[in-house]
């Protein structure tokens, strides 16, 4: 399964590594993971503070950078526009997320919130949440699995 992974999943692997959810869930399933470049920013705006809450950081950090690929604004920019007008109606910074989910046409999994409740509400792209990517996983119909998403967001 193809997905683009939120800065709060790939920071979730940093801060909690192998014992992380996400890394159980990466580890048990064949997925191919996608970020936009500006993850890179993130991660070095948010550096110190992982750095704090990880115990072997520049392993973890290591770790959760090599179960993605980052790709490259040239490759997304011709849906920055469309994904801004999305994402400002909740939160400008998920931009090149909502771009990259756009461009590749698959969901993004993350962990917020706002996000998901975006993704529900609006429907011009989609996301998804740990659990139901599980359902998914384990052969849970998409449009099932964001039903009861949208019950327990």
């Amino acid at each position: 399964m193809n997905l683009v992974v939120d800065s709060n999943i790939l920071f979730s692997l940093i801060v909690s590594g192998k014992r992380s959810k996400a890394f159980e869930i990466i580890e048990g399933y064949d997925l191919n993971l996608f970020a936009p470049e500006e993850i890179i920013l993130e991660f070095k705006r948010h550096k110190e503070k992982l750095h704090r809450f990880s115990k072997d950081f520049e392993y973890r950090t290591f770790l959760a950078f090599s179960l993605i690929r980052v790709i490259p604004l040239e490759f997304y920019t011709d849906k920055i526009k469309e994904a801004y007008e999305i994402a400002s109606k909740f939160d400008e910074k998920d931009t090149p997320f909502i771009a990259l989910s756009l461009k590749l046409n698959v969901p993004i999994w993350t962990g917020d919130k706002a996000m998901l409740r975006a993704s529900l509400e609006s429907g011009e792209f989609r996301a998804i949440d740990s659990k139901a990517l599980m359902e998914i996983l384990n052969g849970k119909e998409l449009e099932k699995a964001m039903e009861e998403m949208k019950e327990r967001i």
